[in-house]
């Protein structure tokens, strides 16, 4: 059967004041040092039932609070110190970002000046070959004719040596007996010149003159002929040893200059 509820009266209460339970069955609860006694309406319940006195809960009413107010202040600390470093990372990460833009903006800079270095360099470079070929291709007049000279057979008189779309056109005449053979003669010289192209020198043209009251009795009138020889391409350096062999000076000199400063190709 439930039992019921009986609150305290006044006297009762003066008693829990004094430390003496009502009815003076129980022994006095002990109540903390500097604690205020309060009202309790459910104490003989809580007796009932074993549960302490609230006034027991009420004594570590201020310990419970400074402790949770401790974890709650670490806990609260802890986050502002995250939130600070978190802060103090973005304002170094910003700080990172701007200078890598600087970097990445002058890298810019430097890859045009590159570019517009590269552009000129390769405008130079081309000018410079083109002078180069110009130069390597000028013939020496002075080694052509030591070459013809000595390529030339006995008997053989030239009249006309002119070049004409890089070919050497030879123009000449020669007197019986064997005027052809000596035709072919030289023909087969120039074939070893390393001046010319022996492949492709021709002989273009061949006639005996019409006869000539001027000329002795039994001599009969020349044979001309026109040879066309072209001009054998050759490297600088191949160039620069045949214009030493043949005593150019003038030529070598400038192509061992070009040589010198690494022009030639």
């Amino acid at each position: 059967m439930r039992t019921p509820l009986r609150l305290p009266s006044f006297k009762d209460l003066s008693l829990a004041g004094k430390g003496s339970p009502p009815g003076g069955s129980a022994s006095p609860e002990i109540q903390p040092a500097g604690f205020a006694p309060g009202l309790d309406l459910l104490r003989e319940r809580r007796r009932q039932i074993g549960q302490e006195s609230i006034t027991v809960a009420l004594a570590d009413r201020r310990r419970l609070l400074v402790q949770g107010t401790t974890v709650g202040a670490i806990f609260l600390g802890l986050m502002v110190g995250s939130i600070g470093l978190v802060y103090l990372r973005h304002q170094m990460v910003l700080g990172q970002m701007g200078r890598l833009n600087e970097v990445e903006a002058e890298a810019v800079q430097l890859r045009q000046q590159l570019g517009a270095r590269k552009a000129r360099l390769a405008q130079i470079t081309t000018i410079n070959k083109q002078l180069v070929l110009a130069l390597t291709s000028v013939r020496s007049s002075s080694a052509l004719m030591k070459e013809l000279q000595l390529r030339l057979p006995a008997g053989i008189q030239l009249s006309a040596a002119d070049t004409a779309g890089g070919s050497l056109v030879l123009r000449g005449q020669t007197f019986d007996p064997q005027a052809f053979e000596r035709i072919n003669a030289f023909q087969l010289e120039l074939q070893n010149s390393p001046l010319l192209d022996a492949k492709a020198i021709s002989l273009s043209k061949v006639e005996r003159k019409a006869p000539d009251a001027n000329l002795p009795p039994g001599v009969r009138p020349p044979v001309t002929f026109e040879l066309t020889a072209p001009f054998a391409p050759l490297e600088a350096n191949q160039q620069l040893q045949i214009l030493r062999q043949l005593g150019s000076g003038g030529l070598a000199r400038r192509l061992e200059l070009l040589q010198r400063e690494g022009l030639l190709p």
